[in-house]
């Protein structure tokens, strides 16, 4: 006990102690102030009870078993009040390096992908461009080839479209089964009647009854045979919008030119007149600063004009007044 105490004491001395180090410290010190309060209460109860009874001597003893209890709680209370100025202490220090070095972190990021940015946007972006033109070049000659097609050729399927467009299937036909079913006569198809509610009359034929109404108001039925097959429907396919509507690839800055901006229902031509017509433009716009004029007031006391000024002055209000 006596050495933790003092390990204790010492971490308490320390100012570059943890809060790994000083957290689990506190209820040990708290513990040693529950024990010096119980040691104190203790030896103030043997000291009172010493007053009448005991010698000079063994009073004397138990005075100072109760100033030491007192030494003790003392100590016990400053290490507990030391341990938590130490600990606050260690979380502010530690807050203070976690900041440091998420911003550290941040910044490192930020420089990377700021220099990641400026290296490649610009080559993608004029990736992308190319790849725009690739494709426009080649729908332009589907488009002409298809206009005029040989004899016995099919057409050919558009670039952009083969590759993004969902195509559609026909009505597909997965299971069929051979099952009765009860028909209303006159009727082509069974009602939304309960099959299982049909009375079977003696001419082979059945009978329904409606819901809530007497049975004299049933009407008939025969059984006939149907096919009931579990099909998937018609799947008309889809066709996506044409990327050079959708991409849009602003320049890298504010003032530099686009690489592409997109147009409705494109086509092939307008694609590339749109592409050559960007890339004419000056890739960067010198931004030049308006010179501007203003006011600026030099000091805040007004300034005493001189007697010939003065008459300038009223000389200028006098013409204006007769003007």
């Amino acid at each position: 006990m006596i050495r933790a105490l003092k390990n204790l004491l010492g971490l308490a001395q320390r100012e570059d102690a943890t809060t790994a180090e000083l957290a689990p410290s506190l209820p040990a010190a708290e513990a040693e102030v529950a024990a010096a309060q119980a040691a104190l209460a203790a030896a103030k109860q043997a000291y009172r009870s010493s007053l009448l009874t005991a010698d000079d001597t063994v009073h004397s003893r138990l005075d100072d078993a109760r100033r030491e209890a007192i030494r003790r709680l003392h100590k016990a209370n400053a290490l507990v009040a030391a341990l938590r100025e130490r600990l606050a202490e260690a979380q502010v220090r530690e807050a203070e390096v976690a900041r440091v070095t998420r911003y550290e972190e941040a910044r490192q990021q930020a420089d990377d992908a700021a220099n990641a940015l400026a290296e490649w946007y610009p080559r993608l972006a004029e990736d992308l461009t190319n790849l725009l033109i690739v494709v426009a070049q080649a729908e332009q000659l589907v488009m002409d080839a298809n206009a005029d097609l040989p004899k016995g050729m099919e057409a050919i399927q558009a670039v952009e479209g083969r590759v993004r467009d969902r195509p559609g299937a026909p009505e597909e036909i997965v299971s069929e089964v051979e099952v009765e079913r009860w028909v209303r006569v006159g009727q082509i198809l069974p009602g939304t009647f309960d099959q299982d509610e049909v009375h079977i009359s003696s001419n082979g034929r059945g009978l329904i009854s409606l819901r809530g109404m007497p049975v004299n108001q049933s009407y008939e039925v025969e059984l006939r045979r149907f096919t009931l097959q579990q099909y998937r429907g018609n799947d008309f396919g889809y066709s996506t919008d044409k990327l050079a509507s959708k991409i849009v690839l602003p320049g890298l800055q504010h003032d530099t030119a686009a690489f592409y901006k997109p147009l409705h229902l494109p086509k092939p031509a307008d694609v590339l007149a749109r592409i050559a017509e960007l890339r004419a433009q000056p890739t960067h716009k010198e931004h030049v600063r308006a010179i501007e004029s203003r006011l600026v007031p030099a000091d805040k006391s007004p300034v005493k004009a001189s007697p010939k000024a003065e008459n300038n002055i009223d000389d200028r209000s006098e013409q204006r007044r007769y003007v």
